[in-house]
């Protein structure tokens, strides 16, 4: 086995991952302090009666790696030494305590015990962070029994998910954490020291399962880890610790239940009149836990143990405030009369009537409808069967032009959950240690169903599973191994709520049309319209698994003990893309009926649908032939760590990681790996000569004829020599850390860290890119700009559709396209340098208090850039709207790509082409988007958390945060050479957290009123309070590009409402006329004085137990108040300064108050 295991260490490196588990070290003396060599010491579990048996080197020392977190005892003796032994150790998840013993001369049969805490003070490590015990996690009042909200706790923390998606098969947004300026979502979080993670977005992580309250021992959470162990996150970790069974029979029953006469109504419900939703929620859990015996067969006492647990939960609940605006009963007939009334702007126009402007080659002009009423035999048929899906208005509106009519604030979620934990634990010997687990769950979700029609309305269905086998061994007094392997598998399918296999012809599209569709994947099409509602728009099934293997040494020298390893992982997804655009995709703006001119400013709202009724869909929309694919990328790491004590008051870790992470691939080879700038194109000459033909009577100064290039196409993986690897591998990734913990007292610890963390460059960053695998067939309403439609809702694809070509086409790939992105192929890995020095202290016996300074700097993020941009020099840099800029870039250019073969889409088809069009480097596509590691960041924050231990009658934790985060990751303008530095989305100057229980000191069992009767006792005996406290500053709010003129403190005066968040006549300009276009932008993405509503939340529980038998048996009623005080968490106001609700808010983004009740019985 050792050989096996060394050949896998020359082979591969090493690394083991996060651990779950805790050690127990330090030095067998004299009363002189001198080392003994070969004392025995044991340490025993006492909860499970297994013992750990170990001989002290030659230096006296010793550790215990890989103990489950629980009770403990110790003893040790040697030949000449009295026994010695201390209880009352307790080891929790990731601790690393050091118990130094004192033998005193005499004889081994007489016994020195020695009962004392161990101190709180963390004297080995520098890692920053929090313990939550078991206790914590089944008695705080959490939401749906969600223990990641408990992440919530730790100083240095920022949440930034959705607030309205915290139950625990939302496995994203519950894990949307920062950690002391990190991304949100880039933590590491495992379960038994197995990754329990699965990718969200691009380098972003969901949890890949969330294990019930009971099954929890403890949590740690780590915002700053130093240990040379931790990787595959940008610093934070959380570490779970699954409760193992002991050598007693335990079981606990829970039911919760909330009613929706207990739940409060929304701030905005209250404003508006809107009575508060019905609903329906029941939550309960069962666990048991214990040694595993059969009767007359076998009997695991002191040896094996097993634990399960179960939770399930039926919901169904409003999902928050939505409001949609749908047309009135008069529009839908094409009465648009009531608008125009409103102003001029409103006017609605006939592309019957279009025509050349005279005068001009490029221009087009059409006339008014009368009365601005669109006469009803010019609806199209389809137009008219769409819209029975659609309601009427629920009232009148929030605007004078009746938008935000169809309030949903009550919108009811449906959900179904239920998951199984199960974990056994074996003692082989002393020296030998092994545990299986099991876990999955199954999650069924209907919502979003607005309309009751197949027009909205979604499903999503999660199967997620996983499991692992640890075996501890050691090899020798001095050298322990530990193998694990794990795997997570997460899925995913969402599907149109009321189901695919939709007949298309009952919407009087024609057979030619519905026939293009697969029966099993035809659903109602996805219809959009501009200041309007859109229709929902499925889906996918996703397939993600991650497997995981590590073998992890723990050597023992002197007075360092050794920590190296390895640890492989494979992350591998396969998807089916179930887009609702593969029935079509069809968007309705007022390209086709706005006026007088084809570039005349647009109506607020009415011309959207106004096309719809005419069946005149804009040239954006398609039908498309998604790609699936098949993925997958591996990671190799390795670490060699020292814990070196060099004095017994002064422990140093010095330890250095390496990463290497493989390129992502695609099975079949169905990618692009690069884009060929130079790349030769057929259609180069002919399109030079159109061009250079028509140039004269259209002249583009920047662009004479003999500059006109139409170079540049896709570059495919495995394809004409390409390697299968998307990019190539970055072997650059050495991590070194440090850490120091110097003890000034025993009460008091300096405590110092630096460690450097590489963020993800395969399968976690990003999916492979499928241009030529999966097609769009453009609509094409029209060859002539509008003087006639080719194709309306009656026809929408009167050519058939085109399907994808593969790699067949090479470079000419999706020429005509809106948008390439490829990969850059020489990536870096993003690292974040974090650092720390902290001071704890413990006061008294059971608390701590602790001030630290965190800093953190994040480099060579990934930014997307799009390569296909005219460039900052043709851009107006006029303080006012620039109409003769915008005229110029927009004005029509005959097309040179019409007609070209090979060229798809309006490209290939349309007339004319804007002049900014001709003047992008790459003119045969709309984008080309890139990567480029260009981003950082930095953090600087001073955090402080006291906390009391439980063990008492008060568990107290509470935390400040004080912080400055700033971010450089996009660009002002699409030429920029840098990013932008300024404020982060996500900086929050202060956050202030607390828990507590608290056990109230009456009865029997209390230290007032003990000798009251028993009868007594279960009237006043047996309360507890128990509560958590979260305040968090608000993120700035979000500008897009402002035209202003004024004081930009201005501002922020004034009375501040949701109706008028800030001052929006500070000197902003309000006409819509001027929206910034093709303007050089200088305001910045945010302003620190300029926030939305800040957090500030209290859940607060109280508690009451009946004793049932002396031998621990009880029953527990709670009563929970979530949100208990109902402070509104407002929404985001709306930042258009165009809007007619510009600063206004009209949602919450936090639940109302929510009262559960708890029915708990144990044993």
């Amino acid at each position: 086995m050792i050989r096996f295991i060394g050949a896998l260490l020359l082979a591969a490196m090493c690394l083991p991952a996060q651990e779950s588990r805790g050690t127990i070290g330090g030095m067998v003396m004299d009363l002189q302090n001198a080392g003994i060599p070969k004392a025995r010491v044991v340490i025993t579990n006492t909860d499970t009666g297994v013992d750990t048996v170990l001989e002290t080197n030659d230096r006296g020392a010793y550790v215990a790696p890989l103990l489950l977190p629980g009770n403990y005892r110790i003893s040790a003796e040697h030949e000449g030494f009295k026994k010695f032994t201390r209880d009352g150790i307790v080891l929790s998840v990731n601790d690393n305590l050091r118990i130094d013993i004192q033998l005193e001369l005499g004889a081994v049969t007489e016994t020195v015990n020695v009962t004392d805490s161990a101190p709180l003070v963390e004297a080995a490590s520098g890692n920053m962070g929090m313990l939550i015990g078991n206790k914590e996690v089944t008695e705080l009042p959490l939401a749906h029994g969600n223990p990641y909200a408990l992440i919530s706790l730790a100083p240095g923390t920022t949440f930034e998910g959705d607030p309205l998606l915290n139950r625990p098969y939302e496995p994203t947004h519950i894990v949307g954490y920062s950690m002391s300026g990190s991304i949100a979502n880039t933590t590491d979080i495992t379960l038994d020291g197995v990754s329990n993670t699965s990718r969200s977005g691009a380098g972003q992580i969901a949890a890949g399962y969330v294990p019930p309250a009971d099954a929890i021992g403890e949590m740690r959470i780590e915002t700053s880890s130093f240990d040379a162990r931790a990787g595959q996150t940008s610093g934070g970790v959380v570490n779970i610790s699954l409760r193992s069974g002991t050598n007693k029979l335990r079981g606990n029953f829970t039911f919760t239940k909330m009613r929706p006469e207990w739940m409060a109504n929304t701030w905005f419900g209250n404003r508006n009149g809107t009575p508060r939703g019905d609903f329906d929620y029941n939550r309960w859990s069962a666990s048991a836990s214990g040694p595993i015996v059969l009767p007359k067969i076998y009997n695991g006492k002191n040896k094996t143990f097993f634990m399960w647990a179960y939770e399930a939960l039926t919901d169904q609940r409003p999902r928050g405030g939505t409001t949609l605006t749908v047309p009135t009963a008069a529009q839908r007939k094409g009465d648009f009369s009531e608008l125009l009334a409103l102003g001029s702007n409103y006017q609605i126009y006939d592309p019957a009537t279009r025509r050349r402007e005279a005068g001009s080659s490029t221009r087009y002009r059409q006339d008014p409808f009368p009365g601005n009423i669109i006469p009803s035999n010019r609806f199209n048929p389809v137009s008219l069967k769409v819209m029975e899906y659609f309601p009427l208005p629920i009232n009148e509106g929030t605007t004078a032009d009746r938008r935000n009519n169809y309030p949903k604030p009550n919108s009811p979620e449906v959900a179904d959950y239920f998951t199984h934990t199960v974990r056994v634990d074996h003692n082989f010997s002393s020296s030998n240690r092994l545990y299986v687990r099991g876990n999955g769950y199954v999650r069924d979700t209907r919502r979003n169903d607005y309309f009751e029609t197949r027009a909205t309305g979604l499903r999503e269905q999660y199967h997620p599973i996983g499991g692992s086998i640890d075996d501890v061994m050691t090899l020798s007094p001095t050298l322990v191994l530990n193998l694990r392997y794990g795997y997570t598998r997460f899925t995913r399918e969402t599907t149109p709520l009321y189901g695919r296999y939709f007949d298309l012809t009952t919407l009087g599209f024609p057979k030619s049309f519905a026939s293009l569709i697969s029966p099993d994947k035809s659903e109602f099409p996805a219809f959009e319209f501009s200041n309007y509602f859109n229709t929902v728009r499925t889906g996918e099934a996703r397939f993600m698994d991650t497997h995981s293997f590590v073998a992890a040494f723990t050597k023992l020298r002197g007075g360092h003990t050794f920590d190296y390893g390895f640890e492989w992982r494979a992350y591998k997804h396969n998807q089916y893309t179930g887009d609702t655009a593969r029935s079509g995709r069809f968007i309705f703006d007022p390209t086709w009926t706005r006026g007088p001119l084809d570039n005349s400013t647009t109506a607020p709202i009415g011309q959207g649908w106004a096309s719809f009724l005419l069946g005149l869909f804009n040239a954006s929309g398609y039908v498309s032939r998604p790609s699936d694919f098949a993925e997958q990328s591996t990671v190799w790491c390795g670490y060699f760590q020292d814990n070196w004590r060099v004095r017994r008051n002064l422990t140093v870790t010095l330890g250095v990681r390496y990463e290497l992470e493989g390129p992502l691939t695609e099975r079949f080879n169905r990618s692009i790996r690069d884009f060929d700038v130079n790349a030769l194109l057929p259609i180069e000459a002919p399109a030079k000569a159109a061009y250079a033909a028509s140039w004269a009577a259209n002249p583009t100064l920047e662009l004479p004829p003999d500059q006109f290039k139409v170079r540049g196409g896709v570059v495919f993986a495995g394809v004409n020599g390409q390697p299968r690897e998307l990019w190539k591998r970055d072997r650059n990734n050495i991590a070194p850390r440090v850490g120091l913990a110097y003890t000034l007292t025993r009460r008091t610890v300096l405590r110092a860290g630096y460690g450097i963390f590489f963020g993800p460059l395969g399968m976690r960053r990003t999916d492979v890119r499928q241009n030529g695998f999966s097609r769009n067939t453009n609509l094409i309403p029209t060859k002539d700009s509008g003087l006639s439609f080719y194709s309306t809702l009656s026809n929408p694809l009167p050519d058939g559709i085109l399907e994808p070509q593969g790699s067949a086409m090479g470079p000419m790939t999706d020429v005509g396209s809106n948008t390439i992105t490829f990969f850059n192929t020489t990536p870096v890995a993003s690292y974040n340098q974090r650092w720390q020095f902290s001071i704890q202290r413990q006061l008294g016996a059971s608390s701590m208090f602790e001030i630290a300074y965190v800093g953190n700097r994040s480099t060579k993020f990934e930014i997307n850039r799009d390569l296909n941009v005219v460039g900052n020099q043709m851009l107006s840099r006029s303080p006012f709207f620039d109409q003769e800029r915008v005229n110029y870039l927009t004005a029509n250019i005959p097309n040179p790509f019409r007609g070209l073969e090979g060229v798809s889409g309006s490209l290939g088809t349309s007339n004319n082409l804007s002049r900014e069009n001709l003047l992008k480097p790459f003119p045969h596509f709309s984008a080309v988007n890139t990567g480029f590691f260009q981003g950082y960041s930095w953090y600087h924050s001073l955090q402080a958390r006291a906390t009391r231990r439980v063990s008492s009658r008060m568990s107290l934790n509470a935390s400040f945060t004080w912080s400055k985060n700033m971010l450089a990751n996009n660009f002002l303008n699409p030429g920029d050479l840098m990013p932008y530095e300024g404020l982060s989305g996500a900086d929050r100057p202060f956050r202030i957290t607390g828990s507590v229980l608290y056990q109230m000191p009456f009865g029997r069992r209390g230290t007032l009123f003990r000798q009251i009767p028993r009868w007594l006792d279960a009237g006043i005996g047996g309360w507890q309070l128990s509560g958590m406290y979260i305040y968090q500053s608000g993120v700035p709010l979000a500008w897009q590009d402002v035209i202003f003129f004024g004081d930009p403190d201005d501002i922020r005066k004034g009375p501040r409402s949701v109706d008028r968040w800030f001052n929006i006549d500070a000197g902003f300009t309000r006409d819509s006329r001027t929206r910034p276009s093709y303007h050089y932008r200088t305001w910045p993405f945010y302003l620190s004085s300029l926030r939305r509503h800040a957090s500030n939340n209290f859940d607060l529980s109280i508690n009451k137990r009946f004793r049932l038998t002396e031998r621990g048996a009880e029953f527990q009623i709670r009563g929970e108040a979530l949100n208990a005080f109902n402070h509104p968490q407002f929404g985001a106001p709306n930042m258009d300064q165009f809007s007619t609700a510009f600063g206004q808010i009209t949602a919450t983004a936090n639940y109302p108050r929510q009262i559960q009740a708890v029915f708990r019985i144990g044993f």
